[in-house]
């Protein structure tokens, strides 16, 4: 199976010359980690740029200076497993697909791998799942959490509380929609009720404050309790990579915490690691 066969054709792109704040509506409105970035007028990708690209680089307004124009892509002709391989060795949630004039002309994620492939769906997920997480206490500041995913690269985490059992599981995506965009001296408080509105953000309309002169992502003060997801699908080890995927694509999600009989976390499989599945 070709790539083209799988990759996904509804692009969502940023380009340049432009600033931070040009694709920061475009991730939060369409709940992606990233995207790749054109260069103004032509359909040849300049770079890619990510959440994670904008956490650390909060005082650079300019796009083309956080982008990263070191990027992985893949041509539409090629293997879908040249796909997979590629997702899985670097660690990454998309890869732009370029024609032979080296242009965009779609995305490929493990989510389109996994819906459209025949993974080992009989194989236990005990395969294919990491113990080499990086858990985080409940009452952990939301900052020192988006620290750690930085510090990291790892852009999904569990949560414990004091008696070591799973409580919650926190993404850079939940924290990107808590952030304030600071821009200085004229502050204004927006209502952000209006579907229309560019800057509405399930869960918190009505409530984010922006700034507006000077550039800079900020998160509120508050416990990582207060924003992480509750409702947590889970798997044991024993759980077949099938039923793990359909959880995956059903619920859209990339993430699911591995726990034994007593729900403490032993690990973690995201929908990078099912790309083993095809190597």
């Amino acid at each position: 199976m070709k790539v083209e066969d799988v990759m996904s054709t509804d692009l969502i792109v940023g380009y340049i010359p432009g600033s931070v704040k040009s694709v920061l509506d475009k991730l939060a409105k369409n709940n992606v980690s990233g995207m790749p970035i054109l260069k103004k007028g032509t359909k040849n990708v300049a770079g890619v740029v990510t959440r994670t690209d904008i956490f650390k680089n909060a005082e650079d307004d300019q796009l083309a200076l956080i982008m990263n124009e070191d990027f992985h892509f893949i041509k539409k002709d090629q293997n879908v497993k040249d796909a997979a391989k590629l997702l899985f060795d670097n660690r990454i949630h998309g890869l732009p697909v370029v024609n032979k004039k080296k242009n965009l002309v779609g995305i490929i994620s493990p989510k389109d791998i996994i819906k459209k492939t025949m993974l080992k769906k009989e194989d236990k997920i005990d395969q294919f799942f990491s113990n080499l997480v990086v858990p985080v206490h409940e009452e952990n500041p939301i900052n020192i959490v988006m620290e750690i995913i930085s510090i990291t690269n790892e852009n999904t985490l569990p949560v414990l509380n004091n008696n070591l059992k799973l409580t919650g599981i926190v993404s850079d995506g939940d924290l990107f929609k808590l952030s304030i965009i600071k821009e200085g001296i004229a502050r204004s408080d927006l209502g952000l009720g209006d579907d229309e509105d560019q800057w509405t953000w399930e869960g918190i309309r009505d409530t984010i404050r922006l700034y507006y002169s000077t550039s800079e992502v900020t998160l509120p003060p508050i416990p990582v309790k207060e924003a992480m997801i509750t409702d947590v699908k889970k798997a044991s080890k024993n759980t077949p990579v099938g039923e793990v995927a359909n959880i995956m694509i059903k619920k859209d999600i990339s993430h699911i915490p591995i726990v034994d009989s007593d729900d403490r976390l032993v690990g973690m499989v995201s929908d990078i690691d099912l790309m083993a599945c095809l190597l």
